[in-house]
């Protein structure tokens, strides 16, 4: 199963270099004091993956999901499948949710998982993509990680790039093009517009009909002073069909479409 629709970091994913928190310092909850069998526990893991793949998808419905998720994560501590999706359903919640505190929560403990299941399976793609990703949520509501949070996404989205770059229709290739787009370029951090466009050209070259990939092709062709060619691509959001399992998503990359376009129009 692969990713199904966290719209990522779609606010300025904004680096304070003075930050100096390591994410590898970072725990979780102990675990939960429900008993469960393997078998109860994967049982739990179903059901919370059913709920997790509703469509549309919604901020009540993931968290239900993710409770199930995390409770067979914790049991099915050497399942890989259970750790990913845990970290991946926690990675919604630290997207979508309200107040900064369960933002941060959810990040955290999504981060726990996703470490975890980087150990279980090196060579896993899921692991690291969704290391990357709530990392770079935890880091987004809590400033202090810095440049540390940087460096860990970017290693987790090289190595999920070399393990498979089409997972999560081009994810690893757009979340690290989306890092070097909106970081600060060096000596500060490793932002690089040039970077971010050839990762998000690769993404797009890969899946031509997926309109988030384009989304951020935008964002890359216009901060490399190509503005007709951003226009074009803008079109390919605003004209799409909603994405089959990301019908909620699609909503948001339209209107995030809308206001580029209309900044690309102003002299």
């Amino acid at each position: 199963m692969g990713s199904r629709g966290v719209a990522l970091l779609l606010g300025a994913f904004v680096v304070v270099a003075c930050g100096c928190r390591s994410i590898r310092n970072v725990r979780g909850d102990a675990g939960q004091s429900r008993e469960l069998t393997a078998d109860d526990a994967q049982k739990m893991r179903e059901k919370g993956l059913v709920l997790y793949n509703q469509q549309p998808r919604t901020l009540g419905g993931v968290t239900d999901a993710s409770r199930l998720l995390q409770q067979a994560a914790h049991t099915l501590t050497d399942n890989y499948e259970a750790q990913w999706q845990a970290a991946q359903a926690l990675a919604f919640l630290a997207e979508n949710e309200a107040k900064p505190e369960s933002r941060r929560q959810s990040a955290q403990q999504g981060v726990v998982f996703a470490r975890r299941a980087r150990e279980l399976k090196p060579d896993g793609v899921e692991g690291h993509y969704w290391y990357a990703l709530d990392v770079g949520l935890l880091a987004d509501v809590d400033r202090s990680y810095g440049l540390d949070a940087v460096g860990e996404m970017a290693a987790a989205l090289k190595r999920a790039i070399e393990v498979d770059e089409r997972y999560d229709l081009g994810g690893p290739l757009r979340v690290l093009g989306i890092l070097y787009l909106r970081t600060p370029q060096p000596p500060a951090s490793i932002g690089s517009p040039r970077k971010g466009l050839k990762l998000l050209q690769r993404a797009v070259e890969l899946f031509p009909d997926y309109p988030e990939n384009y989304l951020y092709l935008v964002e890359a062709l216009r901060d490399n002073n190509r503005p007709a060619e951003a226009k074009a691509a803008l079109r390919k959001v605003l004209d799409a069909e909603p994405w089959p399992d990301r019908q909620s998503e699609s909503q948001e990359w339209k209107a995030r479409a809308q206001k580029l376009a209309d900044h690309l129009e102003k002299p």
